[in-house]
């Protein structure tokens, strides 16, 4: 199988899915859908760990939902949909409109 290196762009053989280094640049490529990574692809030594055990990727925990939804105004001049905050009058992002959201304005002192 043929890869392209993803730092220097070097094509170069590998036998099958797995960890393979970079015969140029030595950037670590990783190579999916597959079971066993060879230890030696075309001459050269495979990259350290390159066994085809599963490296565990630790993902970050999704964002908390909105503690409330905020509400959507459309535009009246040029029908553009947004989001605004809690705010009487908001200005749209497209044509500089003022919109107004249906709130309250809050009371002045």
């Amino acid at each position: 199988m043929r890869v392209r290196c993803g730092a220097c762009r070097t094509q170069f053989d590998v036998a099958g899915p797995g960890r393979y280094a970079c015969p140029v640049c030595g950037s670590v490529n990783v190579v999916r859908n597959g079971a066993q990574a060879p230890s030696g692809v075309g001459g050269y030594p495979a990259a350290p760990g390159a066994g085809g055990e599963a490296i565990a990727q630790p993902g970050a925990p999704p964002p908390p939902p909105p503690e409330k939804k905020l509400p959507k105004v459309d535009c009246p001049e040029c029908g553009f949909n947004f989001i605004v905050g809690e705010v009487a009058t908001a200005i749209c992002p497209m044509c500089s409109a003022e919109v107004k959201t249906g709130m309250a304005e809050p009371d002045e002192e």
